[in-house]
């Protein structure tokens, strides 16, 4: 356009396009240039003075921002970070991270003989088998596993007129010499004849028997040709297709009788009911433990900084920049800084930098 200056006049191009001489203009393509504000995700459409940002497929946003979009989503702490591409956590397979990997069954882990290996979502746990109790280094393979003495602690079910015999990783009810023992048993305190069995009172699902001084209990057997079978500890007996369940999510279908994981609860359909508690978890007894995002359970570790949950010794005090004593629990600014925050855990003495605090500055 002709702008009118104090003897003479100059042209000036309008917003979109560049000038070629001191006449003439020609359109701009900021696409062609890269002069423009799509996203890396976006493809960029020149316009007649301008231009538009479209996000590509799978991604979506106003064009000068992208995010890709899963159309599934991911599940168990997974990320989208591709056009239905999910990235999983550690312990997570499937295209939307809705399958745990089964350490135990894949193979990946190789537990102690004394110990047992449990899958839980997102990771696993070597359990001390019966028999066995930690020693309290609480090896991660199961190693530090030790023998319980039974008969020195008195956990066995052998009864009076039987003597108890410790075994690694269990026990033996003995009759004295020249003496004949009946081979009955003690259970939650009652006498129970030897080849008696019995439903536990706590779970009718599992069916107990004494069997020569010893207790053995395992989960009812289901028998889907008898008519008379518990529906509800074999509900996969049921053949009613009302007793299928939907997911949480309304798109996954179950049948009575499939478990599986939701925000760290135990699903089960059980005749057309979806029926859930907390998951399980192994017990900690360690110092140190922490919780990773994503997963249900917290796991041992044995450095103190990346703990979330700490027992406090009050006895374990920490010197810290400046030779005063911290006691375990208590936060400090470090020294001649602003931002880096510090903390006694245990006699051990942790910093961290608060990014926030340095914005802030």
């Amino acid at each position: 356009m002709c702008v009118n200056t104090p003897g003479s006049f100059m042209c000036i191009c309008k917003t979109g396009y560049i000038r070629i001489d001191d006449y003439s203009c020609t359109e701009h393509d900021e696409c062609v240039t890269n002069q423009h504000n799509c996203d890396e995700n976006a493809l960029c459409f020149n316009t007649v003075g301008g231009h538009n940002c479209v996000c590509k497929p799978g991604y979506t946003g106003n064009g000068t921002t992208c995010k890709a979009f899963c159309r599934d989503g991911c599940r168990n702490g997974g990320a989208c970070i591709a056009a239905n591409v999910c990235a999983c956590p550690q312990g997570f397979t499937g295209p939307s991270c809705e399958t745990d990997i089964d350490e135990c069954s894949d193979g990946f882990v190789q537990c102690d003989s004394r110990a047992n290996c449990i899958n839980l979502p997102g990771w696993y746990h070597c359990e001390c088998r019966d028999g066995y109790h930690d020693n309290g280094m609480f090896s991660p393979s199961g190693e530090s596993c030790e023998d319980i003495d039974e008969c020195g602690t008195g956990r066995h079910s052998c009864t009076n007129d039987t003597i108890c015999f410790n075994l690694d990783g269990g026990y033996d009810c003995r009759c004295p010499h020249g003496k004949n023992c009946t081979g009955d048993c003690i259970h939650d305190g009652k006498i129970k004849h030897n080849g008696q069995i019995w439903v536990l009172e706590n779970d009718r699902c599992s069916v107990c028997s004494c069997q020569n001084g010893f207790v053995m209990c395992r989960r009812m057997v289901c028998d889907c040709e008898n008519p008379t079978v518990d529906l509800f500890c074999c509900p996969e007996c049921d053949p009613r297709l009302s007793s299928q369940c939907l997911h949480q999510n309304g798109e996954t279908l179950y049948n009575s009788g499939d478990t599986w994981v939701q925000n760290c609860q135990q699903c089960r359909c059980l005749q057309g009911e979806v029926d859930c508690w907390p998951l399980p978890c192994p017990e900690v007894e360690c110092e140190f433990s922490v919780l990773p995002e994503g997963e249900c359970c917290p796991r041992c570790v044995t450095d103190p900084c990346q703990a979330d949950t700490i027992r406090n010794d009050i006895t374990k005090t920490c010197l810290d920049e400046v030779n005063v004593v911290r006691f375990t629990g208590s936060s400090w600014i470090k020294h001649g800084t602003e931002c880096t925050l510090c903390q006694c855990k245990n006699g051990h003495i942790c910093c961290s930098v608060d990014p926030q605090c340095l914005q802030e500055l």
